[in-house]
């Protein structure tokens, strides 16, 4: 996986997309895109949906139906989508979510996915960061539930992947509000903590 990561992180190679939608699931009212070598942000936008946001979604990301309202719809943004992810490795923290939004409001805008369709197109660093934790449940991504900022913490995991096992963690400080949890009981989280604690 560390090599894999390191793969990702070469020139050209990889893109990591974030989106934030009208609810689970929903349509995109937010999409991020950032090069995954250097952190250069290639796409942010609001985009204007065509059902209102639900309360639960606006709570989790704080966008809301009247920021929206002057935002260009999906099919305006679909051009940049589609060129600044061409041709690269599409990482999104978690891409049974990512890849299924996208494609839904490609379909209702009436246009073709191309590149954006193969599932082999897409990379999940959700499930590669679990393998590598080794853990065997959701590992939450500690970003801010904005697709820029959610972008930016899912490179840190890629980074962080790319450095090996020996690699320091340091988590991402959870939001206002949000549970702390504990490392992932059997992880090799638990391992360090308990070496430290033994030292």
């Amino acid at each position: 996986m560390t090599r894999l990561a390191r793969e990702l992180l070469q020139p050209d190679a990889a893109v990591i997309i974030d989106t934030e939608t009208t609810d689970l699931p929903g349509q995109i009212v937010e999409v991020a895109v950032i090069d995954a070598a250097t952190g250069k942000k290639l796409l942010d936008t609001l985009v204007r949906p065509t059902e209102p946001i639900s309360d639960g979604a606006r709570w989790v990301h704080g966008i809301t139906d009247e920021m929206v309202a002057a935002a260009r719809p999906f099919e305006k943004v679909l051009p940049r989508l589609r060129q600044v992810t061409k041709e690269r490795v599409i990482c999104a923290y978690n891409v049974d979510f990512d890849r299924p939004v996208v494609l839904g409001d490609v379909r209702r805008a009436g246009k073709k996915p191309m590149h954006l369709e193969p599932e082999d197109a897409w990379f999940c660093l959700m499930e590669a960061y679990k393998d590598w934790v080794g853990s065997f449940r959701w590992l939450r991504l500690g970003g801010r539930h904005r697709a820029l900022g959610d972008c930016e913490s899912a490179r840190k995991v890629l980074i962080r992947m790319s450095k090996g096992r020996g690699a320091t963690f340091t988590p991402t400080a959870p939001a206002p509000g949000d549970p702390i949890p504990g490392p992932p009981a059997g992880s090799v989280l638990v391992a360090m903590a308990l070496t430290t604690d033994n030292s």
